[in-house]
Formats: structure tokens, sequence, C-alpha cells
């Protein structure tokens, strides 16, 4: 994740320097610890201490609010300290204007933890390696040598280092494709994503110990999976939950081009009972996250309601679709796109609606099956990546 330009602070009332910001970080480092155990994010005690033990403020010394505006330890040290002790994910890099990286939300990193079902002497595998705050969380709770952290970007694996060695951690960080793994360091008892995947990458299950866990953002939630075999698994969705994608230049390089969007027109219309707030529904995008991967919508932004089109949708293989505000949907492509939304969301419906916690996945080399309730229930096959 490259270095973005950047949005120039504007001074505050709290332009100068806060006097004892190592006092105020310990101080909402302990009352965000606290916020979190009251929440029951933090039942283990050896998570508790590594939160009241790690200053994130070390490893985020500037973000971005979601108006771009950047937030800095220099320029607005009262407004940046608040933020890094809140319970949101924070914008830490911008590339053209668009969020590259993150550190993610305490409530859901501690979440995540959890789920590892870490033991002592455990060694684990973090895909995406970002600021390095969760990384430090790893180290604080295994030891340095019990943790290590990959991530593609050579700038991001750099600050992270810097950071971790500020707050006296050194877990390996390495420069490299997370998809891949890092077969040198294997096996792993544990391996955890902090960035999302449309499917279960093969070498991460290669190089998990005989019964590893993953624990990762698979679509729009998060996953846990227990390893099978070298390239089987078997888990279930533990929650929703958005992350920015992994970037990953060996998946990028067996992709096959995006095809030119075909170009739908009135002889393609006919009419249609699915509306565009089909597409609002978390639980619902969650399923088209895993079935329909690289499926492109976007919503007519006009507050007025004068546009025509309610919904603009586009696939990979160049397959659209159109929503009018008319009910009618144009479609063209080497598939009918909406019809597919419409059969997916017909199956989602009669099951009632489901959460993302009532799916599982099961992993059988390249074949990756997602579940509703058991591996006996209604399934549907992951494309192929």
């Amino acid at each position: 994740m490259n270095q973005g330009t950047g949005i120039e602070e504007r001074a505050g009332a709290d332009a100068e320097p806060a006097p004892g910001i190592e006092q105020q970080a310990e101080r909402l480092r302990e009352e965000m610890t606290a916020a979190l155990e009251d929440a029951g994010c933090l039942p283990d005690p050896a998570w508790r201490a590594a939160f009241r033990a790690v200053p994130r403020h070390l490893f985020v010394p500037y973000y971005y609010d979601p108006s771009g505006l950047k937030i800095s330890r220099e320029r607005r040290p009262g407004l940046w300290l608040r933020g890094v002790h809140s319970d949101n994910a924070l914008v830490t890099r911008r590339v053209g204007g668009e969020p590259t990286s993150s550190s993610s939300q305490p409530s859901l990193m501690a979440d995540m933890l959890h789920q590892l079902k870490t033991a002592d002497g455990q060694r684990v595998l973090e895909i995406g390696t970002g600021t390095g705050y969760n990384a430090a969380l790893l180290a604080h709770r295994l030891g340095d040598t019990g943790v290590t952290s990959i991530d593609i970007t050579p700038e991001l694996t750099a600050a992270a280092r810097a950071h971790l060695a500020g707050a006296g951690y050194h877990p390996a960080v390495l420069t490299g494709d997370g998809a891949l793994g890092w077969p040198e360091s294997a096996p792993y008892d544990r391996i955890i994503g902090t960035c999302r995947v449309d499917a279960v990458p093969l070498p991460w299950l290669r190089q998990l110990t005989e019964d590893g866990l993953v624990v990762t953002p698979l679509g729009n939630a998060v996953a846990r999976l227990r390893r099978t075999g070298p390239e089987q698994a078997r888990g279930r969705f533990l929650s929703g939950a958005w992350f920015m994608p992994l970037r990953s230049t060996a998946a990028a390089a067996g992709r096959v081009p995006a095809a030119a969007p075909a170009e739908p027109g009135p002889a393609d219309a006919r009419p249609t009972a699915l509306g565009a707030t089909a597409m609002d529904d978390d639980a619902f995008r969650f399923l088209l996250s895993l079935l329909e991967p690289d499926l492109d919508w976007r919503r007519d932004p006009d507050p007025e309601g004068t546009a025509p089109t309610l919904v603009c949708l586009r696939a990979a293989d160049g397959s659209t679709a159109r929503l009018h505000r008319d009910g009618q949907v144009e479609e063209a492509g080497p598939r009918r796109l909406w019809a597919r939304l419409e059969e997916l969301h017909d199956a989602w419906a009669a099951a009632g609606h489901p959460e993302p916690q009532r799916f599982g996945i099961t992993v059988d080399g390249p074949r990756q099956t997602l579940w509703l309730d058991s591996p006996e229930g209604p399934s549907w096959p992951l494309p192929h990546r």
C-alpha cells in the first residue's frame, strides 16, 4: 500500500502540543480496554493485558477522518489522541484519494484475536501487517519469536517495524505476497488475516499445523476454519465485517482480465420485482460478496430522484444490468446479471433472510463451498479464483 498524497490538516483549537501526552494516552488506553471488557470483547485475561500494555498511539501517528482530513499528533493532538483510542477503524493510508490501509476497529480486533484460541508457545502468521498494532498485541501474548507478519508494501512494513520497535516489540515483519503466506517459517499453529479475501488461499492451509486454525475476513464477514488436510478445511462465519481487500500479485496474475462491459438498451428491458433496497441489506450483500465477488454496483446519487436509473451493475465478465425507477431492468453480456441476483435473493429470502452466522464453508483444494446451517444444507460453490 503506497503512501498517498494526503490532505493538509486544518489547524484547530488544540493545535498547540498537549502536555503529558503519554500520560493522557495511558489513561485513554485503560478506558478503551475497560470498555472492550465491559462489552464482552476481552474475556481472556491474556488479551486484556495485551490491550492494556500496547500503546496504540505509537502505531497511528496520523489518520484520515471520513472527509479525508488528516488528523495528526503534531497538528491536532487532542483530537488525534481521542480518535486513536475510540472503538473505530482508522484509515491510515490513502492513494489517489482512496483508502488503502487502516487500523481495524479495536473491538473487532479483540474478537478475532479471541477466536484464534491461542495458547502459550504457539506460532502465528499474520497476513496484512498494516500499522503493526495487531502484530504488537500478538507479540505481547505469544512473544516476539511466536509472531510472523507479512505485507506486500515495503513502506508499510518499514513503518510497522519502526512502530513495533518504538513500543518494545520485535516480531518478524516481512515484505511479501500475503496470499502465498510465508513458507520459510512454517508450520504455524494459527493464521490471522487482517484483510479481505474472496476465497481461502491454499498456501495458508499447507503452512498450518495438522489441526491449525485460520481466522480471516472472507467476503464481508469473519470466518474461522480448522485445517482438516493439506488443502482442506471447514469452518463457520462469526460476524459480518468490512475489510480492505488483500492485494496480491500472485492472485492478480492468475485472473482473467476484466471484459469490456456490455451496453444494455431498451430492447433488453423486462420487469423485475427485486428492488434497489435489496442491495442495502448487509446480510444479502454478504452472500453476494462470496458468490459474486467481482460485482461492481452503483446507486443513483441524485437526492431528488430525477435520474431514470436506480442501480447500475457490472461483473468482470462484461455482464451488466441497469435497474430503472419504473421497475424495468435491462441486462446485457454473457450472463443475465440481474436474474442471478433474483435467484440468490429468492433463495436467501426463502431461508429466512439469514445473517452470516448461519453460514459455513468447506475447502477441498480449489473447490470451496458455502453452505447454510450445515454442510448437508443448501450450498453454493465459490467462483474459482
